[in-house]
């Protein structure tokens, strides 16, 4: 391994050279494994990846009781192919192997992948990534090769000079696609509708003037298609936009999502505290009288509502930090939340310390920061009860877990 970069104490690195593989090891499916970073365990095989993570759910979270209930890895049978969403970068320099450098091979040209792991300003070019669908890699295909002889030349984040930015594809199970293109301009209008009228989706165009290295900016126009397409999540329809906030394993989510309900139960009301667009609470509707969800973004608030509305159900939104609105909520049987990575605020996990619930369902996509509000939740009262982890994320080291805390002196 060689280090380069420390930050917070965590040491990162990149792997130069095996030594001895393991004794199970499988051959990587993508042709530029190793440079990408993206997927760091396609040579261990899909069982023993997810042993080995659920087993750092369990270290994370530390001693646990023997009593509760641990449960084991779930997740869809698909390890290749099951983004919905992928961002790629445009760029000048591309990221190579120390192979490459020593036999004096060039940095510069047209290039579209993603980016290096520590590598803002370098792209490790490719035609196709491994965990999207065919449909995807086709339009990814046919963008690089346009790259190639357009008139515009590729953003340089280090000169912020150029044109081409961001590329961003996203796949629906209902097989409809949608391509969004971000630029630094609004020239080459003539050559973007020519694109467009060539890709099998849904073509939007955003304009970002800022020197932002972010997949950001201002719808400027609609090339092709409507600008949203739809997916269907264990009979629930959604709408999504390019930027809309989605899992982006469909299938594995559905398992998480009956996960979450089997830790929750039913009840009476139900809080979805950082609901997004309101996926979990819409999910589990009908097992509650009253669904009451909660989220700070109001674009994701208004997807919420739009949502429950397409599909007929019967949940109210509040839009504002979960950590201000929740002392205003009134009695509540359940509470799920979905914290971001850093997990709950520290208002709210003291809130939720102290709240007369009956059961606290806690998503966690980070499992430290569920280690952490744990140890607050458990001084308040609460009991761990189960764990259980959700592979959402094949080939790479991401995890979700879900914890299903209790109160001993209620009745459930």
């Amino acid at each position: 391994m060689r280090p380069f970069k420390l930050k917070k104490g965590v040491i990162h690195a990149r792997r130069v050279e095996i030594v001895e593989p393991a004794p199970d090891a499988v051959e990587p499916r993508c042709a530029v494994f190793g440079l990408c970073g993206g997927c760091s365990l396609q040579d261990a095989p899909l069982a023993t990846q997810r042993q080995a993570k659920h087993d750092m759910v369990l270290d994370t979270l530390g001693e646990l009781d023997e009593a509760v209930v641990v449960h084991p890895m779930r997740g869809d049978d698909a390890g290749y192919g099951y983004r919905n969403k992928v961002e790629l970068s445009f760029g000048v320099k591309r990221y190579l192997t120390q192979a490459d450098q020593d036999a004096g091979v060039s940095h510069d040209g047209r290039w579209l992948g993603f980016h290096a792991p520590g590598r803002f300003d370098r792209v490790v070019d490719t035609d196709r990534c491994e965990l999207v669908p065919p449909g995807l890699n086709t339009v990814i295909a046919e963008v690089r090769a346009h790259l190639q002889t357009s008139a515009l030349e590729p953003w340089s984040v280090r000169e912020h000079t150029g044109y081409w930015k961001h590329l961003v594809l996203r796949e629906a199970t209902t097989g409809e696609r949608l391509v969004a293109f971000y630029t630094a301009s609004e020239e080459g209008e003539d050559e973007l509708v020519a694109l467009a009228e060539r890709l099998d989706a849904r073509v939007l165009w955003f304009v970002n003037e800022s020197v932002a290295d972010a997949a950001i900016g201002r719808l400027h126009r609609v090339l092709r298609g409507p600008e949203h397409i739809d997916e269907v999540l264990a009979g629930t329809r959604y709408r999504l936009s390019a930027t809309a906030f989605f899992q982006t394993n469909t299938r594995a989510t559905e398992v998480l999502y009956a996960t979450i309900a089997e830790a929750a139960g039913t009840g009476d009301r139900l809080l979805d505290l950082y609901c997004g667009t309101g996926a979990i609470g819409l999910y589990l509707q009908d097992r509650f009288t009253e669904v009451l969800g909660v989220e700070l973004n109001p674009a994701s608030v208004e997807d919420a509502r739009q949502n429950a509305a397409r599909n007929e159900r019967d949940v109210t939104y509040v839009c504002g930090k979960v950590e201000d609105v929740l002392p205003e909520l009134g009695p509540t049987d359940i509470a799920i939340v979905d914290p971001p990575r850093v997990g709950l605020h520290p208002t709210c996990s003291a809130w939720l310390a102290a709240a007369p619930l009956s059961t606290l369902v806690y998503v966690a996509c980070k499992p430290s920061s569920l280690a952490r509000d744990r140890a607050i939740l458990e001084a308040g009262g609460w009991v761990l009860e189960a764990v259980w982890t959700v592979d959402l994320f094949p080939q790479t080291g991401h995890i979700e877990a879900v914890a299903r805390f209790v109160r001993p002196d209620t009745d459930r």
